[in-house]
């Protein structure tokens, strides 16, 4: 087990969530701390809103799991509904922002935003493109990459840092899975 001590200095002032790689345990697969300022996880907010103010809450993360970036809305919602920091056996939650929408099955996301979503609501959608012309996904990883994938008439195409490739739809879930973490 490393027992070197994790400086968070940085992190306390920087964002209300921060991840702090290095860390390891014997017998856990976390990689990172992360560090939720009050405005993240609430903690004794309603009943003693001082000590919530210099309250942070610390717990074993994965490095996919937390961009730096998140604003108080997404820091609030990533540590309160995504990552259940009290759950030591969970499985890692990647950060994935995402929009869509599919011609085919009529769904798609709210506005022009992306917001936060599982893995595996990311692998569906992208599952359903293929035979949905006009159809596309379009996600975001914890790096602020994008990429999206679009069904067009011939196929599909994937776009990543302004390149567009044609992709059969087996790589598309593959391309996810490694571009999350």
């Amino acid at each position: 087990m490393d027992q070197r001590p994790l400086d968070l200095t940085p992190t306390i002032s920087s964002s209300p969530l921060m991840a702090v790689g290095g860390f390891q345990h014997d017998g856990t697969p976390f990689d990172t701390v992360g560090v939720a300022a009050a405005e993240a996880h609430g903690y004794h907010a309603a009943e003693n809103p001082e000590l919530s103010a210099v309250t942070y809450a610390v717990f074993p993360a994965y490095a996919s799991e937390i961009s730096g970036r998140e604003n108080e809305e997404e820091a609030w919602g990533g540590f309160r509904k995504m990552l259940q920091p009290n759950k030591l056996d969970r499985t890692e939650v990647p950060f994935v922002k995402m929009r869509y929408h599919n011609t085919r099955t009529r769904s798609m996301s709210k506005g022009d935003a992306r917001g936060f979503a599982p893995l595996d609501t990311l692998v569906r959608e992208l599952e359903l493109l293929d035979g949905a012309p006009g159809s596309f996904v379009e996600w975001e990883n914890r790096h602020g990459a994008v990429r999206r994938a679009d069904s067009t008439g011939s196929g599909l195409t994937l776009t990543h840092d302004a390149t567009q490739e044609p992709v059969n739809p087996g790589q598309l879930e593959a391309v996810a899975r490694t571009s999350v973490q």
